[in-house]
């Protein structure tokens, strides 16, 4: 379905893409001149720095709190009315190093849950051989073992034996470990 608040094909991001590099190494060249006229050719401390590596090596670069953006808009409360104030939204590490944190979006009811598997097929009390985890929260958390890791989600009931929702969520996750 065309959108028209979207660039149109996938073209448009392999132009993007290649724009941004050439736009980097043409400022890394601008960069690398500037300080190259700056400095005279030969240098009395340039023999000392050679014969020692760590004046090279890279230091921390100390960090001052969370990057602020700054967005002009209006936002309204529940009742209608123009709000006032700060926003501040954090976003929280999804995926670590080990573990994936899933929020399923919505509850599941009262005895009803969420099953994962690392396919999507075999649902069912009786299969346990690609089984996950069987959920009965929101929000749980699943372990990762592979630097990409699928997960396949489907809503099952309270009935016994639990009848399955017909439809997975798919979730891929490509991360490095």
């Amino acid at each position: 379905m065309f959108q028209e608040c979207r660039p149109a094909g996938r073209l448009f991001y392999w132009v993007l893409a290649g724009v941004v590099a050439v736009s980097g190494v043409w400022l890394g060249a601008r960069e690398v001149s500037a300080k190259e006229l700056e400095k005279p050719a030969v240098s009395p401390k340039a023999k000392s720095r050679a014969a020692d590596p760590a004046v090279g090596a890279a230091s921390p670069i100390p960090q001052s709190g969370p990057t602020m953006t700054s967005v002009v808009d209006t936002v309204y409360t529940a009742d209608g009315t123009p709000a006032q104030g700060v926003l501040i939204i954090t976003w929280p590490a999804f995926v670590t190093s080990t573990t994936v944190d899933v929020d399923a979006g919505i509850a599941p009811g009262t005895g009803c849950g969420i099953e994962v598997r690392e396919n999507d097929y075999g649902w069912g009390q009786a299969n346990d051989r690609n089984l996950l985890g069987r959920f009965n929260t929101q929000t749980f958390t699943l372990s990762r073992l592979a630097r990409t890791q699928n997960y396949f989600l489907r809503l099952y009931d309270s009935s016994s034996p639990p009848k399955y929702s017909r439809y997975s969520a798919a979730l891929h996750v490509d991360y490095p470990l």
